[in-house]
């Protein structure tokens, strides 16, 4: 998906250290960003290594910026009957 969003809020850059199946030790990075589409407003993630390099970005709120990414579906709970999606970001820059 590429939208045209403007930035309601950016959260901090956050690493949580999490343990591999194989028994090794890896960091999951994040940087959550809130947007703006129209009415809309839409939560999404910067992971990886994006959000590494985005980690000292000053995004300016209010301001557009042409955001790419994908949305991932999941099921949890007892019987599989919640339901979440969930947006990903892979690019986000300045129009």
């Amino acid at each position: 998906m590429e939208a045209l969003v403007t930035i309601v809020a950016v959260g901090a850059y956050a690493e949580r250290q999490y343990q591999k199946q194989d028994g090794s030790s890896e960091y999951f990075k994040s940087r959550g960003v809130t947007m703006k589409r129209g009415g809309d407003v839409i939560y999404g993630e910067m992971t990886g290594e994006l959000a590494s390099k985005n980690r000292d970005t000053q995004f300016q709120q209010g301001m557009p910026y042409i955001v790419k990414g994908f949305w991932k579906h999941r099921t949890w709970g007892d019987n599989n009957d919640r339901h979440e999606n969930a947006f990903y970001i892979t690019d986000l820059q300045t129009l």
